[in-house]
């Protein structure tokens, strides 16, 4: 019997230890788990702390704490309010994305839960954070729908209006009021469609949008000002627009600013309607820069211009620029090319793209579009930060190509056969060009590459391509304004060279019916051919007349012309950026003796 007691204790001794055994490697194994568990006793300590910490902006803490409550308590009355605060926290902490997925989320969870309005205001707030102005509307206007408490509708009320008044256009406005017609906050839609109409000079629109309000809400907050309005609405339209115009017409740049002048009136001349509404306010810079914002502050005071056309140079825009922003005055510079111009302000519009933002086209249409990868460059020593040629060197590096030679030469330069055989001694890995003994040979030997970009005027350019033909350099030539001319195109042709480029210079008739009759138009009045100058005026004033139609006011026209998706002038198509700047630039590719436009 004392035998088979002291076996049994030993056993329980075996399996006692083994179970010890088993919890600590338990714990060993998920430390994290047990150190994140939160007993009963103290959840309403750990609460206190974690909305301590959040009312103390230790965003991470408190995230970290309402972590812990969720999982310790997933039956808790409070879990809800537990899964908001994280959203919340993360949202202060800037992790929009994650955020607004935890909102979404918990609208889904818990449909009926008092916490709605808040979510639906946080993610208003993050919409509007990621430039979704639309969606930021739509979100404060569900949180008003569920706010309980007036404190609360106030607050959806105040994040919308905001957004109605400055940021939507007339088609916003519209989406939104259709969207949300018979909701709570339709009135104050339809207040401020009503009134955005009118300010864009779209009479028709908005006495519809008022006489509906008039109709469907007597008595709305805002009935008071509608009244006001549909008078304005109801006088005539038909009043005498003013355009202001700042352009040389004496001085060293005089004939260039006849040219421009030819074109914007041509423009006026060929659209009968405008005739009789729009009358051009010309101001002589005299092709100095000193007097440009006196001249725009006249334009502004004394002539009461609703937009600006001009200057000519880009110093003169910078100064005009200034005042057009600081008044909100917008301005369309045709001519001026000069990087960073229309980043001078919202109210200024940049129709000639940049020489940085061609190159860069280029290099994106190259690479992406042709599948080139390797190419050498051949540029001024002066090449500035904003040209071609920085902006497609860049690009080429950024999209993974890589430029495997470059050359750059002297503006004097009269021969250009040094610079071609550096680039062509680096494609075939010597460290320097060849001796002159060697030099038959060497130019003998045939090279290939994907591309060969340009930076040259009309007469380097001749010489460069004959002396790419005698040193056997063979890929595609890419370059911008200058390959454009005819000579040049004419030239490539003989030597079968195949070219991609962008330019103005390339008037494409067979594909712009719009070149077509306005160089009908000009050869008619003028009798001779349009030049570039003529061209940028002539669109600068169509482009200004295609707004005019539906916007009266400065701010109308400012906003009309960021909506711009399809305007296609006698320089190809127009469509600014968010920084004003003209995207839309047309590249050519010369290939089997054609040119074609490829985008």
């Amino acid at each position: 019997m004392e035998s088979e007691r002291t076996c049994g204790d030993m056993a329980k001794r075996k399996i006692s230890s083994t179970t010890g055994w088993l919890l600590v490697t338990l714990l060993l194994a998920c430390p994290a788990s047990w150190s994140q568990v939160i007993y009963p006793y103290e959840l309403e300590k750990n609460l206190r702390e974690a909305e301590k910490s959040y009312s103390g902006k230790e965003y991470f803490k408190a995230e970290d704490l309402f972590l812990r409550l969720s999982k310790s308590f997933p039956y808790n009355p409070r879990y809800s309010y537990f899964q908001l605060m994280i959203a919340k926290c993360e949202y202060h902490l800037k992790e929009y994305s994650s955020a607004g997925d935890k909102f979404k989320r918990f609208i889904r969870q818990f449909p009926r839960s008092s916490y709605l309005p808040s979510c639906y205001l946080m993610l208003g707030n993050i919409a509007h954070l990621q430039d979704k102005p639309y969606q930021s509307a739509q979100n404060f206007i569900y949180a008003y729908e569920y706010a309980k408490e007036a404190k609360s509708k106030t607050l959806a009320k105040k994040s919308l209006e905001p957004l109605l008044k400055r940021w939507f256009s007339v088609g916003e406005l519209e989406k939104l009021s259709a969207a949300n017609q018979d909701k709570e906050l339709a009135p104050l839609i339809f207040f401020h469609l009503g009134r955005r109409s009118l300010e864009q000079g779209e009479h028709k629109k908005a006495l519809e949008t008022l006489n509906y309000y008039r109709d469907n809400f007597p008595h709305g907050e805002n009935i008071q000002e509608v009244y006001l309005l549909l008078q304005r609405a109801s006088s005539s339209p038909s009043r005498i627009v003013k355009v202001g115009v700042l352009v040389p017409l004496s001085g060293e740049f005089s004939v260039y600013g006849k040219s421009l002048m030819n074109g914007m009136r041509l423009a006026l001349s060929s659209n009968p309607s405008a005739r009789s509404k729009v009358e051009l306010e010309v101001r002589d810079t005299q092709g100095e820069s000193a007097e440009v914002a006196q001249l725009c502050h006249e334009l502004m005071e004394e002539d009461e211009v609703i937009c600006l056309i001009g200057p000519l140079r880009s110093e003169s825009v910078e100064k005009a620029a200034l005042v057009a922003e600081l008044s909100k005055m917008p301005l369309i510079t045709p001519t001026a090319s000069k990087k960073g111009l229309a980043g001078l302000g919202d109210f200024i519009f940049q129709l000639s793209s940049t020489p940085h933002t061609k190159g860069k086209t280029l290099a994106e249409f190259v690479v992406q579009d042709e599948g080139l990868r390797g190419f050498a460059m051949l540029v001024p020593a002066a090449e500035q930060e904003e040209s071609e040629a920085s902006g497609f060197k860049t690009t080429v590096e950024k999209l993974g190509g890589r430029i495997v030679a470059m050359e750059q030469y002297p503006s004097d330069t009269r021969d250009f056969s040094p610079y071609l055989k550096g680039i062509k001694s680096a494609l075939l890995g010597f460290s320097s060009s060849p001796p002159s003994d060697e030099d038959s040979f060497f130019d003998e030997v045939p090279v290939w590459l994907d591309g060969l970009f340009i930076s040259a005027d009309q007469k380097e350019m001749y010489d460069i391509l004959s002396r790419i033909h005698n040193l056997n350099i063979f890929g595609t030539i890419i370059g911008t304004e200058v390959c454009g001319d005819r000579q040049v195109l004419g030239f490539a042709q003989i030597i079968d060279r195949e070219m991609i480029f962008a330019s103005n210079r390339f008037i494409d008739d067979n594909h712009n019916p719009q070149r077509q009759y306005f160089s009908s138009l000009y050869r008619e009045r003028h009798k001779r051919e349009p030049d570039l100058v003529s061209t940028l005026g002539y669109d600068s004033m169509l482009l200004l007349l295609s707004v005019l139609k539906n916007a009266g006011s400065p701010q109308g026209i400012k906003d009309a012309l960021l909506a711009i998706s399809d305007f296609n002038g006698a320089t190809g198509e127009v469509r600014f950026g968010p920084n004003g700047e003209n995207t839309r630039i047309q590249i050519y590719k010369l290939e089997k003796g054609e040119v074609k436009r490829v985008r």
